[in-house]
């Protein structure tokens, strides 16, 4: 439910306080540094001493399915589909498929560890924010209150089917299974970072402040894990 309100949060505030482009680019870099803590702090560790082919397999299909993701996005937006909301309508649809591929991941930690599915959901809860935030952004001008807010409810629903579908698919089963879903799930999770986050956040120039932001992301799963 956190990862939830904070995609609500995200396109509440886009609504009615919408940031600054700079004010965007120090939350992707926290955020940026949250994310990628958590994959070295807690989804990484849980693959280490799993079978090498089995993370081989999972990381691949988690790659494949991102660089997918981002081929079908930028059809779209070639191919004006949705005409004038083509240019948003690949990057909905991208963040769509991530919010069910985290709600999968959220359910799938908290299935194997009950501390570590704590610190992924508020990782993901902050990347989701910012997610939110983004989605309502990208829309055409023009587009009414009511469906601005539709899109970060639905970002909300479905961050909510991926949790229920991974608890109700995967609740008992262990081995290869989960080792596979958590390879998957750190692979999305650094691409996200790597060309969603850390691209967009460099279209304005880099301070101090945003790059201080990263390192305190990064430092401040590292402290929960130790609280844990």
């Amino acid at each position: 439910m956190l990862a939830v309100v904070a995609a609500l949060l995200g396109g509440v505030i886009a609504i009615y306080r919408p940031p600054g482009a700079q004010m965007e680019s120090n939350v992707q870099h926290f955020a940026a540094g949250v994310v990628i803590a958590a994959v070295a702090a807690e989804l990484l560790p849980d693959v280490h001493d799993r079978a090498p082919l089995v993370v081989v397999v999972g990381f691949a299909i988690g790659v494949a399915t991102m660089l997918g993701i981002h081929r079908l996005s930028k059809l779209i937006e070639k191919r004006n589909i949705g005409g004038s909301f083509a240019g948003a309508a690949g990057l909905l649809i991208t963040v769509g498929i991530d919010m069910l591929i985290d709600g999968v991941l959220i359910g799938v930690t908290f299935l194997t560890e009950a501390a570590t599915g704590v610190l992924i959901a508020v990782a993901l809860a902050i990347e989701v924010l910012f997610l939110g935030v983004a989605g309502v952004v990208a829309l055409p001008s023009g587009v009414t209150t009511l469906r601005k807010l539709a899109v970060p409810a639905a970002f909300g629903l479905l961050l909510t089917t991926g949790v229920t579908l991974g608890v109700l698919a995967l609740d008992g089963v262990t081995g290869a299974p989960i080792a596979i879903i958590l390879a998957f799930g750190s692979a999305a999770l650094l691409y996200l970072v790597t060309e969603e986050l850390l691209v967009k956040a460099q279209k304005v120039p880099e301070t101090p402040v945003s790059t201080t932001l990263f390192f305190l992301g990064f430092l401040s799963i590292f402290l929960l894990d130790m609280i844990h």
